[in-house]
C-alpha cells in the first residue's frame, strides 16, 4: 500500500522572486545564474529574530530549482537559530529533490563546527584564505 503524505505546495507571487529583502540586520537576495538554479545569498546577521524570514525567503526561491547554493560567507553573525534555518532548508530539499550546498565563512562554520557534528549539512569546502588561516596562526603572504 503506498504511504500517504502531505506536502506543503508554495506558490509565490512572481513578482516578488528575486528581490531582496531586509529583515533585522540581514539582507537576503536571490540571483538565477541558470535556469533551474537559484543562489540565495545573505549578508549581516542571523539570528532569532530573522532566521524564520530567511527559510522562508530560500523556501519560495525554490520553486522550479533543481539546484540551490546558500552563501553565508558575508554573514557577521550566525546563531543556533540560524543552523535550525539550515536544517529547515535541508528537509524542505530533500523534500523537493533539489539538490543543494552551503557556502559558509568563519562565522557560520564555527557555529556548525558545534551543531552539525555528524555533518549533515552539505558544506563547501573553504576557498578562502582567512578561512584556511588558524586562529592565532601568524602567516605570510
Amino acid at each position: 500500500m503506498a504511504e500517504l503524505s502531505t506536502r506543503r505546495v508554495f506558490r509565490p507571487d512572481p513578482r516578488t522572486l528575486d528581490r531582496p529583502e531586509s529583515h533585522h540586520h540581514a539582507t537576503f537576495s536571490a540571483t538565477r545564474p541558470s535556469p533551474g538554479s537559484v543562489v540565495v545569498t545573505v549578508e549581516g546577521e542571523v539570528d532569532a529574530a530573522n532566521s524564520r524570514s530567511f527559510a522562508g525567503y530560500v523556501e519560495r526561491h525554490l520553486t522550479g530549482s533543481r539546484r540551490l547554493i546558500v552563501d553565508l560567507r558575508l554573514v557577521d553573525f550566525f546563531g543556533a537559530a540560524g543552523y535550525a534555518a539550515l536544517h529547515n532548508i535541508n528537509v524542505l530539499c530533500q523534500g523537493q529533490g533539489t539538490s543543494w550546498s552551503l557556502r559558509a565563512g568563519r562565522q557560520v562554520r564555527r557555529l556548525l563546527q558545534i551543531c552539525d557534528t555528524e555533518h549533515t549539512l552539505p558544506l563547501e569546502e573553504s576557498d578562502s584564505l582567512l578561512d584556511r588561516v588558524g586562529a592565532g596562526h601568524a602567516t605570510t603572504v
